[in-house]
C-alpha cells in the first residue's frame, strides 16, 4: 500500500509480530518511513519495488488471498475505490459488485467509463444477476455517462432477475421494479410530465428508499439552474411549474428528500424571469429555509445562482459574502461538480456587471473543454461562457459558438438556454454593426419569450441591445418591450454602480446598492417623483433615501446645491473610470 498503519499490516499479513517488525525496521532506517501523523508508514520506492517482486513470486492462491484482504480492509473503512481495485485484481467480482452497491455510484463517478465498462465485459452474467441492487447503481451511472445501450442491457438483466430469482420476495420484486422505473425516468429528465408518470409508478411499488440515489448527491447533473433544465417549449411554463409541484413529493418519498426544494426554486426562478422580484425573493428564502442543514448542496448552490442575479435587481437579497471561504468549504467536500456550479455563478455575475477580470479562471480562460461535465448540464455552462465572451468583447466568438450551441439546445429541448443564447447573439451582432441580423434574431427571441413573460434575459443584456429594442418598439410598441426597456434602464445604472464600486472613491463605498442607484438617477436630473416611478417606490421612500445619501456623503446646502454637488462627484468618478 502507498501508506499503511500497524493495524493494517497486522490485518493484511496475519503476522502477530508485524508491529515489532515495523518498529525494528524503522529504527534501523530500513527503507520504511514513519509519517508525521505518528501512526502511518510509507515504503521507500526501492523497498516497495522489492516487495512487489517478492509478492509476484507467491502462488496465485496466496496473491488472491492477500488482494481480498486488501479489499476487505478498504471496504470496511468506506474507501470504496481502493476496495474495488483490490477485488478486481483478485477477480472477486461478487465482492466488487457489493462495493459498487454500498457506494451507490458516488465514488464510482470518478472512474472513467471505460474502466467500468471493461469490468462489466469480464464480469460473469450470473454474478451480475445475483446483485440486482448493484445493477440499479450501474444503470444510473451508465445514464450519467451517456452509455444508454449499456444502461438498457443492464435493465434487461435486472428484468430477467426479477422474473427468474425465486429467492426474491414479492415485496422486493416490486422494490426493484419501482427503482428501475425511477432510474428510467432520468431518460426523460427535462420532460416533467413524462418523469412524473414513472415517479408515481415507482412510488406506488416501493416500500423502501432507493439505494441507487443518495440524498447528498447531485440533483441537477451540475446545472446551476432548475428552470433552465425543465423549460422545454415556449408558452408551457405554467404547465411545467404545475407538473413539477405535483411530481416532486412522489420523488422525495422514495429518495429520502433528494433534491428537496427543487420545485420551490423553479417557481422562484420563473418569478424572477418575469420580473416579479418580490415573489422571487420570498420563494428563494423559502427554498433556503427548506434545505437548511439537510445536505442538499446542489440545490443550495442553485439558490446562490439565482440570488446572485436577483441581487442586481432587489435590495436585501442574501448573496455569498465570502466567496473564498465558500470555495474552500466546497474543496473540502471533494466534489468538482459543486465547485463548477459555484464558479459558474460568479462567472455569470461578473460577466453581467462587465467585470471580466473577476471571472473565475475556468470561464475567464475558457477551459471548459478540459472539464468532464455531465452532458445534461453542458449547454448551461456553455451559455455562461458565452456571456463571459460578451463581457470580454469577443463578439465574433459569441456568434460562431452560438451557431453550434443553438441546435444542441433544440435537440435537448432547452428552450430557456436557447433564448439566452439567441439574445447573446443579438448583442454580438449589434456590437459588430450587423443590425439586420440582430433585428431579425431579436424579433424571433421576443416571440419566444412573450408567451411566458420572460423579460430578464433581455434585461441582463440591455447594455448591448437597448438601441435595437428602442428601434423595434418605436415601430410596433408592445407592453412587453416597454417593460424590458424600463427595467433595463434601472438595471444598467445598478450594474454601472457595482462595476465601478472598486475603483471609486472610498466615500462612495459608504452607499448601499439602492442608494448608489438613486444617486445615479439624481445625476440624470430625475426628480424624486420620477425616481419613485422608475423604481416602483413611494415618493416618501425616495426622499428618505436621498437624505441618507447626502448625510453619508456629507453634502450640505439647499436642494439645488446638494444635487449639483452630487452630480459633480458622480461625474468626476465616471470620467476617472473612462
Amino acid at each position: 500500500a502507498d501508506e499503511f498503519t500497524v493495524e493494517m499490516a497486522l490485518f493484511i499479513t496475519g503476522n502477530p509480530k508485524a508491529g515489532q517488525i515495523l518498529s525494528l525496521m524503522t529504527s534501523q532506517n530500513a527503507f520504511i518511513t514513519p509519517l508525521p501523523d505518528g501512526v502511518s508508514f510509507r515504503f521507500h520506492h526501492m523497498m516497495k519495488e522489492c516487495t512487489q517482486r517478492a509478492f509476484a513470486m507467491l502462488s496465485h492462491e496466496k496473491q488472491t488471498d492477500f488482494r481480498n484482504r486488501y479489499g476487505q480492509w478498504y471496504e470496511s473503512r468506506g474507501q470504496f475505490l481502493q476496495a474495488l481495485a483490490a477485488y478486481n485484481k483478485a477477480l472477486n467480482y461478487d465482492a466488487a459488485l457489493a462495493v459498487i452497491q454500498k457506494d451507490a455510484g458516488i465514488l464510482l463517478a470518478s472512474l472513467s467509463p471505460e474502466k467500468v465498462l471493461a469490468f462489466l465485459d469480464v464480469c460473469p452474467t450470473e454474478i451480475l444477476k445475483n446483485r440486482p441492487l448493484a445493477l440499479l447503481v450501474l444503470m444510473r451511472r451508465m445514464f450519467t455517462w451517456h452509455q444508454i445501450p449499456k444502461m438498457m442491457e443492464l435493465k434487461q438483466l435486472l428484468t430477467d432477475t426479477i422474473a427468474e430469482d425465486n429467492t426474491l420476495s414479492e415485496e422486493e420484486r416490486k422494490n426493484l421494479s419501482g427503482e428501475c422505473d425511477l432510474i428510467m425516468s432520468f431518460l426523460m429528465y427535462n420532460d416533467i410530465t413524462g418523469m412524473s408518470v414513472l415517479h408515481r409508478q415507482a412510488s406506488s411499488k416501493m416500500t423502501r428508499p432507493a439505494i441507487s440515489i443518495r440524498k447528498t448527491g447531485s440533483w441537477t447533473f451540475g446545472s446551476p439552474s432548475v428552470l433552465m433544465m425543465f423549460h422545454r417549449r415556449s408558452g408551457t411554463l405554467d404547465a411545467e411549474l404545475t407538473a413539477m409541484n405535483e411530481c416532486m413529493p412522489h420523488y422525495y418519498r422514495i429518495t429520502q428528500g433528494h433534491g428537496q426544494g427543487a420545485e420551490l426554486l423553479m417557481n422562484a426562478e420563473a418569478a424572477f424571469m418575469q420580473g416579479n422580484f418580490s415573489d422571487a425573493q420570498i420563494l428563494l428564502e423559502q427554498t433556503y429555509s427548506t434545505i437548511a442543514s439537510n445536505g442538499q448542496h446542489n440545490i443550495s448552490l442553485c439558490c446562490d445562482f439565482l440570488a446572485a442575479r436577483l441581487s442586481l435587481f432587489q435590495e436585501g437579497v442574501t448573496f455569498v459574502k465570502n466567496p473564498e471561504v465558500k470555495r474552500k468549504e466546497l474543496l473540502s467536500l471533494h466534489n468538482m461538480m459543486w465547485l463548477n456550479i459555484f464558479d459558474s455563478t460568479y462567472a455569470y455575475y461578473y460577466a453581467l456587471i462587465r467585470m471580466p477580470e473577476k471571472v473565475p479562471a475556468l470561464f475567464k480562460d475558457h477551459m471548459l473543454s478540459t472539464v468532464s461535465f455531465l452532458s445534461p448540464c453542458r449547454p448551461m455552462m456553455e451559455m455562461i461562457e458565452n456571456q463571459v465572451f460578451l463581457s470580454q468583447k469577443m463578439y465574433a466568438k459569441v456568434i460562431g459558438r452560438s451557431e453550434t450551441l443553438l441546435p444542441v439546445c433544440e435537440k435537448m429541448h432547452y428552450e430557456l438556454v436557447s433564448l439566452h443564447i439567441q439574445i447573446q447573439t443579438v448583442a454580438a451582432y449589434t456590437m459588430l454593426g450587423k443590425h439586420h441580423d440582430a433585428r431579425q434574431l431579436l424579433q424571433k427571441a421576443l416571440g419566444h419569450a412573450m408567451p411566458d413573460g420572460f423579460l430578464i434575459p433581455f434585461v441582463e443584456n440591455y447594455n448591448y441591445i437597448k438601441d435595437m429594442l428602442d428601434s423595434i418598439n418605436s415601430i410596433t410598441p408592445e407592453p412587453f418591450t416597454d417593460r424590458i426597456l424600463s427595467l433595463g434602464s434601472v438595471y444598467e445604472q445598478h450594474c454601472r454602480c457595482l462595476s465601478s464600486h472598486n475603483s471609486r472613491p472610498e466615500i462612495l463605498n459608504m452607499l448601499n446598492s439602492r442608494e448608489a442607484e438613486i444617486a445615479a438617477l439624481i445625476t440624470d436630473r430625475l426628480s424624486n417623483r420620477e425616481i419613485a416611478e422608475r423604481l416602483f417606490l413611494s415618493e416618501g421612500t425616495v426622499k428618505q433615501y436621498v437624505n441618507q445619501i447626502y448625510s453619508k456623503l456629507m453634502i450640505n446646502g439647499d436642494t439645488r446645491t446638494k444635487r449639483k454637488q452630487l452630480a459633480e462627484l458622480i461625474s468626476s468618478i465616471n470620467k476617472g473610470l473612462t
